[in-house]
């Protein structure tokens, strides 16, 4: 493991990881204060217009439970509450300012549609928030994007293989690269400061012996469960073709820490299904 880390720092030690944004450390700082104000967090998440106009799409998307669309920053603040707001702005500009090409952009629309799924689901399982079941499913690709800049000659068809074969494909990429993606991605995270929860659950979304890694860790344990289960129901409306028995066994796995009804699943499924019409929005 550490030498996958190791091998992680030096592969993206020369690349342009993009800062964390003025208005994120900002908004950071004051919902850590002991007494946040409202105002000021509105204000920060409607300073930047490109950015505000994101985060409207992702909150009216499925990331809010409410009727009505929410069509200002106050709004969101007083809907959505503090506890929820920092996930969703980080989710909404990480989105927008990672990716420079259609591949990557590619990489993150899977991650975005992942997201909607493990939003829809996690309401049916305790401890974990909707913008944390959006942020983990989101970014658990990101370190992709980045070891695809090396240029490494396979390295982008091993990655997408691992849609339909989740454990064997992520091997051959370790193999490959002497590192991950899983790797890379906490790497990325860190520098955006997304929670110790966040990056471990992008650390372990391949591995079978998650639930025992995890055994200590409840939250990571559903986070991976989820992101695992959202995985599995992108790649089932894809097609039958992409339905391999390692992502029966995918399920298998998420299902076993979930125990989601067939309610739950088909919710979920119908939430991708819509989604998927106007994934360049989200």
């Amino acid at each position: 493991m550490q030498a996958f880390f190791m091998e992680a720092v030096s592969a993206l030690r020369n690349m342009h990881i993009p800062s964390l944004p003025e208005e994120v450390i900002k908004l950071k700082q004051e919902l850590t204060a002991k007494y946040p104000n409202t105002v000021t967090v509105a204000n920060l998440i409607s300073r930047n217009p490109e950015m505000y106009n994101h985060f409207l799409k992702l909150v009216n998307s499925n990331l809010t439970e409410t009727d009505e669309p929410i069509q200002d920053a106050q709004a969101a603040v007083n809907i959505l509450g503090l506890d929820e707001i920092f996930n969703i702005f980080l989710a909404s500009t990480f989105s927008k300012q990672i990716a420079v090409n259609e591949v990557e952009k590619e990489v993150l629309r899977f991650g975005a549609l992942a997201g909607i799924a493990a939003t829809e689901l996690s309401p049916w399982v305790g401890g974990v928030s909707r913008s944390e079941a959006y942020l983990a499913a989101l970014s658990q690709n990101i370190g992709a994007v980045f070891l695809m800049r090396l240029d490494r000659e396979g390295y982008a068809d091993i990655f997408f293989k691992q849609l339909s074969y989740p454990f064997t494909a992520h091997k051959k990429e370790a193999d490959l690269m002497m590192t991950t993606h899983a790797y890379a991605g906490v790497i990325v995270a860190k520098k955006w400061e997304m929670s110790a929860d966040i990056y471990q659950t992008i650390l372990l979304h391949h591995d079978e012996m998650y639930i025992g890694k995890t055994a200590n860790h409840p939250k990571v344990r559903h986070l991976v469960a989820l992101t695992m289960m959202a995985n599995y129901l992108i790649t089932v409306n894809l097609g039958e073709s992409f339905v391999t028995q390692e992502v029966k066994r995918m399920r298998q796995l998420a299902q076993r820490v979930l125990t989601l009804s067939d309610n739950a699943l088909k919710s979920a499924s119908r939430v991708v299904l819509k989604a998927k019409k106007s994934a360049d929005k989200i």
